[in-house]
């Protein structure tokens, strides 16, 4: 019996445990290892600078289950955590970070989710768009992560109402009394599809000071066209004081057959008073089950285009072979 199997039955034998009231469900270990080798290279107009890497992208691991109670509302749990599996071993080093973390309530009428959670805003089509997520063609490389947010202190309200998803959030920020909320925000997001359609319009405002409120919006479409989807996201962020950017990104992921895709994305910042810019990504797929695939992906900045998940600056590249192993 293996380290995981082991935890899973002993996870189960906890968590059916007979509590007046109460009817336990076996709680679910969760998962996904996603590690990448590559080079990048990096030019911010005085250095060229380049390196081979091996890089985890948000590899995670989590716990999630809910049980009911004597009433049609059953309580609902999830503990997610973000482990980096290449580098940096001590904890302190942000080896471990908090993921979602929370617990709410489930009926009928909805979810409330009461804790650490991603916002509407955040969530809002990113399956009809976002195929390279936590790649180096990540939507976060592209745009400034000041709207793409997990809230602390957050509490929220899901609801599936008419052919979509209503999403509704309020994160109290700094709850110390003495700070009068500072950094609170409030974020609103629908998301639906119909047939091949797909569409997601949100809403977002988070207070970054006393005197200045930023404030984002949101339109994603999603289209698919036989094996083809196309997507397009249109964003705005705004502030009070300078910030003005508009965010686009187009992608396309072709199915060639059931377990080969090939991936397009293109993406762009305006900030107005700077030049665009932009991020160019082509990947090829493959999966080799349900839960483990395999890409080769070519990502490319300019302008400060991959500047920020990536952590990298200027005109910058990746080359990488990666792979995704889920549990």
């Amino acid at each position: 019996m293996n380290f995981l199997t082991k935890n899973t039955t002993a996870l189960a034998v906890v968590t059916t445990i007979s509590i007046p009231g109460l009817a336990f469900a076996e709680a679910e270990i969760f998962g996904k290892a996603h590690l990448s080798f590559g080079s990048l290279s990096e030019d911010d107009g005085i250095t060229d600078v380049s390196s081979t890497a091996v890089t985890s992208h948000a590899s995670r691991v989590g716990i999630k289950g809910s049980f009911d109670t004597d009433s049609d509302t059953s309580v609902i749990y999830r503990f997610v955590w973000q482990i980096d599996m290449t580098d940096e071993g001590k904890s302190s080093n942000d080896h471990i970070k908090s993921r979602e973390q929370y617990v709410g309530l489930k009926g009928d009428w909805g979810q409330v989710r009461i804790g650490r959670d991603d916002s509407p805003y955040k969530k809002a089509g990113k399956k009809n768009v976002e195929h390279l997520s936590d790649t180096y063609a990540d939507y976060n490389n592209i745009i400034d992560k000041g709207q793409d947010t997990r809230n602390d202190n957050s509490l929220g309200y899901w609801n599936k109402i008419g052919p979509g998803k209503l999403g509704i959030q309020y994160a109290s920020g700094d709850d110390d009394p003495s700070a009068e909320n500072a950094g609170q925000s409030f974020s609103l997001a629908y998301d639906m599809k119909v047939g091949a359609f797909g569409f997601a319009a949100a809403h977002q405002t988070i207070e970054k000071s006393a005197t200045n409120d930023e404030t984002g919006i949101k339109l994603v479409l999603g289209y698919r066209l036989g094996d083809t989807q196309l997507g397009l996201i249109g964003e705005t962020v705004e502030d009070d004081n300078t910030l003005d950017d508009t965010n686009l990104l187009f992608s396309i992921k072709h199915n060639l057959d059931k377990n080969n895709a090939i991936k397009f994305v293109y993406g762009t910042k305006d900030q107005g008073n700077t030049d665009d810019a932009t991020m160019t990504a082509l990947a090829y797929d493959h999966k080799m089950g349900k839960k483990v695939s395999v890409y080769a992906l070519w990502s490319d900045g300019a302008d400060n285009g991959m500047n920020d998940a990536s952590k990298l600056s200027g005109d910058s590249s990746a080359i990488a072979l990666g792979v995704i192993a889920k549990f």
